[in-house]
């Protein structure tokens, strides 16, 4: 029995590693042909021009058409939306890109794109922004604002993690030395890490609930968010969070509520934020989760596979990511684009 429950903790472990995602002590930061590779964010103007099949449409129709006709049916929402968005709801070029993140997995998969069903994601997204996630967005753009007063290139993180939900609760258990964003790099998108053994999940979730911890991530989403379309106008790339989630030392036993409630954060930032969450890479699994990787990784779809990488390698330490001259601090992300190119 003790060693069913450690498996099936193993097979929970694995399955919300991928979903653990934040935007605490910034360091600094959809898939397209770039088929298995995730070693740079797809180039947007690239995108836009690449023919697509539209769910009901004529043919010969480019992923920009098929973004087109979506901003042309969500025009009126998204300018109700204002500054719940990433952007000034008049810049046309970021409408563009935002709406190209609802249509783009489908197009570099080789689908068709359903601009109805991305037309329903849009309204739902804008929705959930300007009602029950309210309170979050703006939290997270007047975050974002004071954050990045210094000028371009600046980031001040003290105003990001003051302002989370429930930050008075949770900062104590996520601090540096365990959650962690850098700019990736190429400066053209993000990279979270995580030192998933170091999070105290029995102790954090004695303090707070399950979706209070939810509320917490998803603000965290949502300045990503942020951060992730000033890169993407600076870069012309389509930036995204590559998830690094060092597994060492990890109890297979933890709480289980943390869990659920990364889960939920992760599934409603998907829908409210998507083609935010890049690949993940898992490192240094303890030797039961190797072995479950091995069984059932064949199990999962190629597309899943693609996003999801596995590697050993030691973390320097927090002081040294968070001083961007650091030479650990370079090959660390340099690695992590050597394990996405793999």
């Amino acid at each position: 029995r003790h060693r069913d429950l450690q498996r099936t903790r193993a097979i929970f472990l694995l399955s919300s590693a991928a979903a653990f995602g934040g935007a605490f002590q910034q360091g600094g930061g959809v898939r397209s042909s770039r088929s298995a590779c995730f070693a740079e964010p797809a180039r947007i103007s690239r995108l836009l021009e690449s023919p697509c099949s539209v769910v009901s449409g004529e043919s010969g129709a480019t992923v920009s058409s098929a973004v087109a006709e979506l901003a042309r049916r969500t025009a009126s929402e998204v300018s109700k939306a204002g500054d719940a968005l990433p952007f000034a709801a008049s810049d046309e070029a970021a409408v563009e890109v935002w709406l190209l993140r609802f249509v783009a997995s489908a197009a570099a998969k080789g689908e068709a794109v359903d601009v109805a069903a991305a037309e329903g994601a849009v309204r739902d997204s804008i929705a959930w922004r300007l009602g029950e996630g309210k309170a979050i967005v703006e939290a997270a753009r007047e975050a974002y604002d004071k954050a990045t007063a210094g000028g371009p290139g600046t980031w001040n993180n003290e105003p990001v993690l003051s302002a989370a939900p429930f930050s008075d609760k949770i900062a104590p258990f996520v601090g540096p030395a365990k959650l962690l964003t850098l700019r990736n790099a190429r400066g053209d998108g993000l990279v979270y890490a995580i030192r998933a053994g170091q999070v105290d999940d029995n102790a954090l979730m004695a303090s707070v609930t399950a979706e209070e911890l939810a509320d917490f991530f998803l603000y965290a989403k949502a300045v990503n968010e942020r951060v992730c379309a000033a890169l993407a106008a600076r870069t012309g790339r389509l930036s995204e969070v590559v998830t690094v989630n060092d597994l060492s030392e990890v109890n297979l036993f933890g709480d289980a509520s943390f869990r659920d409630a990364l889960s939920a954060a992760s599934k409603l930032g998907d829908k409210i934020f998507p083609g935010l969450a890049g690949p993940t890479v898992l490192l240094n699994l303890p030797q039961l989760v190797r072995t479950l990787v091995k069984i059932f990784t064949p199990l999962f779809p190629a597309s899943v596979q693609q996003r999801l990488k596995f590697a050993k390698y030691t973390l320097a330490s927090p002081e040294t990511f968070l001083d961007r001259a650091a030479p650990e601090r370079a090959a660390f992300l340099a690695h992590i684009d050597s394990i996405l190119a793999s």
